[in-house]
C-alpha cells in the first residue's frame, strides 16, 4: 500500500500551520471631529447685578409747642370731638402725624397721652406737613374737591359742615393744595346735614396775602351749598368760576 500521499499531506498541513502568517489587518482610527465641525455651544450671560435700593428713612417725631393758651387737645380731628385737655402757650409736645388734609396734628403730650390739635395753633421749627398721615379712628368722613374750569385745584376754600335744625352741631374744613377738604364727624352722626362755602384763605391761589383777589377777579363757587344725608360715601364736587 502506498503510504506517501498521506505523509505528504501531513507535511503540507504542518508547513501551512507553521509558516509566516499574513499581518493582521490594521484598525483604521476614527478621525476626531475638527473644531469647525463641533456643534455651537451657548454660555448664559451672568445675572445682572441689582443695585440695592435705599430703605425709606423712618419718621422721627419732633417737638412743637402750643401757640396760644387754652389750646384744645381733642379725641379726634374736628370740632365735634371731645376735648381731652387744654394746653398753655409754649407747652411742648411731640408731633407724631397729621390728618389727611393736614389741618389737624396728632401729638403726644408729656404724660404720654395722645390727641389732636389744630395745626394753625401749633408752633414748630419743622414743617408740620412733613409728619406722616394718620387715619383717624371711629369717625365719619365727608370729603370733596374744588376745581376751576381747567381742572386746577383751588386751595384755601373753607366749608362749614352742619346738621339741620337750630343749634345743630358744626365743624369746618379747608381745601388743601390738591383742592380737597376733609371734614370728620362722630361715627354715630346721622340725619340731614349740609356743606356750605364760607370763606377764602389769604393767601391762596385766588387771593394774595393781603386778601386782594388775584387779577381783580374773586370768583364764586358752585354750588354754594350741598344737602346730604349721613352717612355720605361719595366725594362732593364744587366748581370755582
Amino acid at each position: 500500500m502506498n503510504k506517501w500521499p498521506g505523509v505528504f499531506l501531513i507535511v503540507f498541513l504542518l508547513l501551512t500551520a507553521c509558516g509566516p502568517q499574513p499581518p493582521p489587518s490594521a484598525e483604521v482610527p476614527t478621525p476626531a471631529p475638527s473644531p469647525s465641525a463641533m456643534p455651537p455651544t451657548w454660555t448664559p450671560p451672568p445675572a445682572p447685578t441689582q443695585t440695592p435700593q435705599p430703605s425709606p428713612t423712618p419718621f422721627v417725631s419732633f417737638e412743637a409747642e402750643a401757640l396760644t393758651d387754652f389750646l384744645n387737645v381733642r379725641a379726634n380731628p374736628g370740632y365735634l370731638f371731645d376735648i381731652l385737655t387744654q394746653l398753655d402757650a409754649e407747652t411742648p409736645f411731640q408731633v407724631l402725624g397729621r390728618s389727611p388734609g393736614g389741618e389737624w396734628i396728632y401729638v403726644e403730650l408729656a404724660d404720654g397721652s395722645n390727641g389732636w390739635v389744630f395745626s394753625l395753633l401749633v408752633l414748630s421749627d419743622i414743617d408740620l406737613q412733613l409728619a406722616p398721615f394718620r387715619e383717624p379712628q371711629d369717625v365719619q368722613l365727608i370729603t370733596g374737591s374744588v376745581l376751576d374750569a381747567n381742572g386746577r385745584p383751588i386751595n384755601g376754600i373753607q366749608f362749614l359742615v352742619q346738621g339741620a335744625g337750630v343749634s345743630a352741631p358744626r365743624t369746618d374744613a379747608l381745601t388743601d393744595d390738591t383742592g380737597t377738604f376733609y371734614a370728620y364727624l362722630p361715627a354715630d352722626a346721622a340725619g340731614k346735614w349740609y356743606v356750605s362755602f364760607t370763606a377764602i384763605s389769604c393767601p391762596s391761589v385766588t387771593m394774595d396775602k393781603d386778601c386782594n383777589c388775584l387779577g381783580g377777579v374773586c370768583g364764586t363757587i358752585a354750588p354754594a351749598m350741598i344737602n346730604l344725608t349721613l352717612p355720605q360715601t361719595e366725594p362732593l364736587e364744587f366748581l370755582w368760576q
